[in-house]
């Protein structure tokens, strides 16, 4: 073997054991190798950044809330959605994210995190959140969403309606006007959730956004 043959062989397998080194060394500290751009790559049992959310967490909703968390309990998951906003000036605008729902609070309160990918000349994500929890007095589920990006708030109640249909309304999300969401056709695999706005106290309502949802299953195991 040449001199310089045996040098880029030698080199070549040095860093092949470095590289074996120091992917062990990640896995023994609980440190993940990749990681998307922006997220903290420690694990999350390891790392006390993460304690608040670790206890955050519920595997289900509390006893207490009985039949009424069949309402929002088949929201539970993740969902990959297509966006659809109608802009100020009547155009569609097409964006991709997911929607990912669990139960919080030892299970008295479900929040659903809603994720717009980037696109076009946006390079950061979008992220909001809602807080959900029953009212035993009036028998709705009043939540409040949270957008950090624009510092806002906004609160908002309802419930049930029907077998498939779920309706929120909101007086302060957007001044003079009534807004509703609502998730509609809900199935095992599949929803459509809307906003509409209505500036004549419900008389007459304008569709605002459509999201079309497909449940996220987990990858099967062999």
């Amino acid at each position: 073997m040449q001199k310089g043959t045996f040098t880029r062989w030698f080199l070549g397998w040095f860093l092949v054991w470095l590289l074996a080194a120091l992917v062990l060394l990640c896995l023994s500290l609980g440190i993940r190798v990749t990681a998307a751009p922006g997220e903290v790559t420690s694990s999350p049992a390891a790392d006390p950044r993460f304690a608040m959310i670790l206890a955050l967490r519920a595997t289900g909703p509390h006893p207490s809330l009985g039949d009424h968390a069949r309402v929002l309990d088949r929201l539970v998951g993740s969902w990959d959605v297509e966006y659809m906003d109608i802009s100020k000036n009547g155009k569609a605008i097409h964006r991709s994210g997911e929607l990912l729902v669990g139960w919080i609070l030892d299970g008295r309160a479900i929040e659903d995190v809603w994720i717009v990918y980037p696109s076009g000349a946006d390079k950061d994500r979008e992220v909001y959140a809602d807080v959900r929890y029953f009212d035993p007095k009036s028998g709705t589920w009043p939540a409040i969403f949270i957008d950090p990006q624009e510092a806002s708030a906004a609160t908002f109640t309802g419930g049930a309606v029907g077998d498939d249909r779920i309706v929120l309304d909101s007086r302060d999300l957007v001044a003079g006007q009534t807004r509703r969401w609502s998730f509609n056709d809900i199935g095992d695999d599949s929803l459509v959730f809307r906003d509409d706005a209505s500036a004549d106290g419900g008389k007459t309502w304008a569709l605002k956004s459509e999201y079309h949802m497909k449940r996220r299953r987990a990858p099967r195991v062999l």
